[in-house]
C-alpha cells in the first residue's frame, strides 16, 4: 500500500520514561525460565538507540528481541486502568511493569486503538526514526510479574499489551524529547483490529491473505497468518499464556477454618483449599508459604513459616508482634473464620541437610521461632534419625504448639528461662562433630550468640544454618553510586536502601518491604552486600539485593 497523511493525526507526545534491564535466570524462582523484564528508568541525559535496542537493554530470550523487537512502548494510561481493575496488585503496577523500554505522557491517547501497523515516529532532533511493527504478544511472565494467574490473557483480551517497533534511523535520544507522527501508510491497520485477526477471527482466510501483504507488518505476527493460510496451523495460545506445569502461577484461595490462641502472643491459624486438591503435596522441612492479605490489610504481602499440613490444609503460627508493620496485625486482629486469602504454593527457605552431609541434626529456636522446625522435627522422628530440638522461652506458658512438642518427646528440651534452664549454646556446640549440623532460628540475639559461640569454640560456620523471624532493616551506614547519573547516596544506620532510593527520585517497586517477596530486588555490580530475607535465590544473590531490608558493606556500585 502506498504512503498516507494520518486519517486522525495523532498529536505529539512526550518522552515519559526510557526503561532498559539485563538478564535474570531462574526469574521468579522457575527454573530456566531468564528474563528481563525488570527494567529501570534511565536518567535524562542522552542515551543511544540502535537497530537492535536501547544501549544497556537486553533479552531473556532470542524472540524478545531482534530487529522488529528492538523497542517496545506501553501505553502509560492504561496503568490507571489495571489499578482500578487489579487492586491486590496496585503496589506492582508501576511504570515499566510490563517491561516497556518507552513510556509517553498518559494524556496523549497513543494506544492501540489509535497506533496502526508502519507508523513511522521522530524522536528528539537527532533525526532518529521509529516504525511499529506489530502488537507484542503478552506472555505468562506479566502473570508472575503481577501475581495474578491470567495476567497476560487479560491483557490480550484488553488490547493492552503494548507494541514493537524497528528502528529506520538509530541516534540518541532521551527522557523529555518530543516524539511525532511522521507518516502513517496503513491508516485503517490499528493494532487491536490486527489483534481481533490474531486471537479473535482466527479462520477469516480473506483477511488474513490480506495481512500477509501488509507493509511495515513484523515477521512474526505475518508469520502467524502464513501458517494458517498456506499450512492450517493454528497455534496453541497457551503455550504463551500460561506455559507448562513449572510455568503456572500457584497463587491459590484458602479459607480460614482454625484460630486458636497458643500463648499469650501466638495463634495458630489452619487454611483449607477452596478449590479441590487432587494429589496435595506434604509440607516439606522448612517449609514457608506467601500470603496475600488483601485490601484490608493494604495489599500487603507476607511469608510465614508451614507448622504442618499439605497444600490441601495446613496450619501457620503467627505471633502478634507490637511493632507489626500490618501483617500480623491483621491476621490477629482483622481475619475471622470463613474468611478467604490467596496463598502461593509451599517453597523451603530452610531445608534439612542431606543424610550424606550430617549424621546429626540440632534445632534451636526461640519464640515463635519453633514454627521453622516443626515440621523437620517431626520428618526425621518418622525416619528415627538423630536429632535434638531445644525450644527456648522466657516462661512456661510462652510454649506454642504443645500437641507437636509432646508427640517429639524426649528429642525436645524446653529451655525456660523463669526456671532457670537456659539454653547453654556453648556445651551444645561443644559436644556436636564436624558431621552435625545446626540450625537456628529466633530473634536476632539468639542468632548472635550462636555465631559468636561457634566462632570461640571453632566450629564450622558451614555447619550452622540461621533465620530470623524479624528482619532487621538497620545496620552500619553505608554507600551507593549510580554511575549512570552520577550520583551517589548515602544511607543511614536506620535508612532502607529503598527508602533513600525513592527520596532520590528513583522508581523502585515494592510489595513486601520485608524480603519475603523479592519485588524491590536491584541489580549490583560492584560491592559487597550483606543479603536479608528470602526473596533471591542463591544464584540470583550474585548480582542483586533486596532494596527493602539489605545492606550494603563500605560502597556499592548499583545497576541502575
Amino acid at each position: 500500500m502506498g504512503s498516507n497523511a494520518p486519517t486522525s493525526p495523532l498529536p505529539p507526545t512526550k518522552v515519559l520514561q526510557l526503561r532498559v534491564g539485563r538478564v535474570i535466570r531462574n526469574q521468579f524462582n522457575i527454573p530456566n525460565l531468564n528474563s528481563a523484564i525488570f527494567k529501570v528508568a534511565l536518567p535524562q541525559k542522552p542515551v543511544y538507540l540502535g537497530p537492535l535496542g536501547l544501549t544497556g537493554d537486553a533479552q531473556g530470550a532470542p524472540t524478545h528481541g531482534g530487529l522488529e523487537k528492538a523497542f517496545m512502548h506501553y501505553a502509560s494510561a492504561h496503568y490507571t486502568h489495571w489499578k482500578r481493575e487489579l487492586p491486590e496488585s496496585e503496589k506492582l503496577l508501576r511504570y515499566g511493569g510490563f517491561g516497556e523500554n518507552l513510556l509517553t505522557s498518559p494524556d496523549d491517547g497513543y494506544n492501540e486503538h489509535t497506533i496502526c501497523v508502519g507508523d513511522i515516529f521522530e524522536i528528539g532532533e537527532n533525526g532518529v526514526k521509529i516504525q511499529v511493527t506489530q502488537p507484542r504478544q503478552p506472555c505468562l511472565k506479566l502473570n508472575h510479574r503481577f501475581e495474578v494467574r491470567d495476567m497476560a490473557l487479560r491483557a490480550q483480551n484488553n488490547n493492552m499489551t503494548g507494541w514493537h517497533h524497528r528502528v529506520l534511523v538509530p541516534g540518541f535520544i532521551q527522557p523529555g524529547d518530543e516524539m511525532r507522527l511522521a507518516e502513517r501508510i496503513n491508516p485503517e491497520w490499528c493494532l487491536s483490529r490486527v489483534q481481533h485477526y490474531m486471537y479473535v477471527e482466527r479462520e477469516n482466510m480473506e483477511i488474513m491473505k490480506e495481512l500477509l501483504e501488509l507493509e511495515g507488518l513484523g515477521e512474526e505476527t505475518r508469520d502467524i497468518f502464513r501458517l494458517r493460510v498456506q499450512k492450517g496451523i493454528y497455534r496453541d495460545e497457551n503455550d504463551r499464556l500460561i506455559g507448562k506445569e513449572r510455568h503456572l502461577l500457584k497463587w491459590s484461595k484458602y479459607k480460614l477454618v482454625g484460630k486458636k490462641k497458643e500463648t499469650e502472643s501466638i495463634t495458630s491459624f489452619t487454611f483449607t483449599a477452596v478449590e479441590t486438591f487432587d494429589n496435595p503435596v506434604k509440607a516439606m522441612p522448612g517449609a514457608h508459604i506467601r500470603v496475600k492479605l488483601g485490601p484490608k490489610s493494604g495489599n500487603l504481602v507476607r511469608a510465614y513459616s508451614v507448622v504442618e499440613g499439605d497444600s490441601k490444609t495446613f496450619t501457620l503460627g503467627i505471633e502478634h508482634d507490637a511493632n507489626s508493620r500490618g501483617g500480623s496485625k491483621f491476621m490477629h486482629e482483622q481475619l475471622d473464620l470463613g474468611d478467604e486469602l490467596v496463598f502461593s504454593s509451599m517453597a523451603s527457605d530452610f531445608p534439612l541437610r542431606e543424610s550424606g552431609e550430617c549424621d546429626e541434626h540440632i534445632f534451636i529456636a526461640g519464640g515463635v521461632g519453633i514454627t521453622a522446625f516443626l515440621a523437620s522435627a517431626r520428618l526425621l522422628k518418622e525416619q528415627r534419625q538423630k536429632f535434638k530440638l531445644y525450644y527456648a522461652m522466657n516462661r512456661e506458658d510462652d510454649g506454642a504448639f504443645k500437641n507437636i512438642i509432646d508427640m517429639l518427646g524426649e528429642n525436645v528440651e524446653l529451655c525456660v528461662s523463669e526456671r532457670g534452664t537456659r539454653i547453654d549454646i556453648a556445651k551444645v556446640l561443644n559436644k556436636a562433630t564436624d558431621k552435625t549440623h545446626i540450625y537456628v532460628c529466633g530473634p536476632d540475639r539468639l542468632l548472635n550468640a550462636v555465631r559468636e559461640a561457634g566462632k570461640s569454640i571453632g566450629f564450622p560456620e558451614t555447619n550452622i544454618s540461621s533465620e530470623a523471624f524479624a528482619v532487621s532493616m538497620s545496620g552500619d551506614p553505608f554507600t551507593v553510586e549510580i554511575e549512570s547519573e552520577g550520583k551517589e547516596l548515602q544511607v543511614k544506620e536506620e535508612e532502607s536502601l529503598l527508602d533513600v532510593l525513592r527520596s532520590a527520585g528513583f522508581d523502585v517497586a515494592s510489595s513486601c518491604e520485608v524480603g519475603n517477596c523479592g519485588t524491590c530486588r536491584i541489580g549490583v555490580r560492584k560491592g559487597r552486600v550483606e543479603h536479608r530475607g528470602t526473596g533471591l535465590l542463591e544464584d540470583e544473590k550474585k548480582g542483586m539485593m533486596l532494596s527493602c531490608v539489605s545492606r550494603g558493606v563500605g560502597t556499592l556500585v548499583l545497576d541502575f
